[in-house]
């Protein structure tokens, strides 16, 4: 009965039932990104070879002692860099979903940008991208 009552007790605790936002800084030739946790602590993403993940969710992400400051639902501000949501950044992909031409060669790929105070801004790609 112990061991029943010990389960329910981990199954129905917050912290493995909360679900988390994923919010990306930039992408290529990167993709920076990270989550917030209840307290608004910054945990960076990972895919370093054996790392010692503090959340996973969806991937590894590691503890910082930075606080994450909420903009708006989509944006947050980490230090001096801004992050957008997963949500965000594929609404505005779906608004523009094909590659578009760019006059000195290459094309716009709306995932591919920067977050900014502002949203998702795209940024041209070259061929080699």
């Amino acid at each position: 009965m112990n061991r029943f009552l010990l389960a329910i007790l981990l199954f129905s605790s917050p912290l493995l039932a909360e679900e988390y936002t994923i919010y990306t800084k930039e992408r290529p030739p990167f993709q920076i990104s990270g989550i917030i946790d209840s307290n608004k602590t910054f945990y960076y993403f990972t895919n370093a070879h054996m790392p010692k993940c503090d959340i996973v969710a969806n991937g590894c992400f590691m503890k910082t002692n930075v606080q994450a400051e909420i903009i708006s639902e989509d944006i947050i501000k980490v230090g001096s860099s801004y992050y957008c949501s997963e949500d965000h950044i594929q609404a505005r992909k779906k608004a523009n979903p094909k590659p578009v031409p760019t006059r000195g060669g290459g094309y716009m790929d709306y995932g591919y940008g920067d977050c900014t105070k502002d949203g998702w801004q795209t940024k041209p790609m070259s061929h080699s991208d």
